[in-house]
């Protein structure tokens, strides 16, 4: 079946977002445990905050053992960082603009934070203005790799999922939960050495793999026009 809807992720999908993602550098700032890291982090990305301020009370009632005034200091920090740091990824719009020219709609989904995706309205408007859905974790309250995200996508655009692709960077995060759901996945290998272990259990045969693979954007179009598929 030929492509109707293709989604996307943001981060290190369609923009660079830092080295580093946000909530490491939460724990690295407010030298955090793991299971403080991974509270926080799902705190951050599912608060629907629209300024540091609004997110602090929540923060520190998460976070008891630290200054107040420490986590204002670093959430504020954060904030201003994310918002100027977002930038394209190399092949990103002439990848959507060709989609677009073809007929197909476009959206996002993705866990991200309210700065985070300012950053990306701002640093590059071209590629949000072309996109037909946006579901975002800090605005549902959730985030993958629950399926949620992908259901209120697949509601918002009416359609089957057999008919929509998910295009991400991340296995557990993007393709695996619309797999499930039936939607068609292609994996951007941006850091395959972050990916080695899932890729071994696909090579194995211990879970199935995504529909389709690539290194960088540019290869996306070329490989769906190849499989017919737009």
């Amino acid at each position: 079946m030929k492509a109707q809807i293709i989604f996307f992720d943001i981060g290190y999908t369609l923009a660079f977002t830092g080295e580093v993602s946000v909530r490491r550098q939460i724990a690295t700032k407010l030298q955090l445990s793991e299971k403080e890291t991974k509270r926080v982090g799902r705190l951050i990305m599912t608060h629907s905050a629209e300024s540091p301020d609004h997110l602090l009370s929540e923060v520190s009632q998460s976070l008891p053992r630290l200054s107040k005034d420490w986590i204002h200091d670093v959430l504020t920090e954060l904030w201003r960082q994310q918002t100027v740091s977002v930038r394209e990824m190399p092949g990103a719009a002439d990848l959507l603009v060709g989609l677009k020219e073809l007929g197909v709609k476009l959206g996002v989904i993705s866990n991200t934070w309210q700065p985070a995706y300012e950053g990306f309205r701002q640093n590059c408007p071209h590629l949000d203005a072309l996109m037909d859905f946006k579901v975002l974790s800090y605005q549902q309250g959730c985030k993958k790799p629950g399926i949620e995200l992908f259901e209120t996508a697949l509601h918002q655009a009416d359609c089957s999922p057999e008919s929509c692709w998910m295009i991400g960077d991340s296995f557990e995060l993007d393709l695996e939960p619309a797999r499930r759901l039936g939607m068609r996945s292609l994996w951007v290998l941006v850091h395959p050495e972050r990916e080695r272990g899932v890729l071994a259990e696909i090579l194995r045969g211990e879970q199935p793999g995504p529909d389709l693979a690539v290194q960088h954007l540019d290869d996306i179009l070329p490989l769906l026009r190849q499989q017919r598929l737009l």
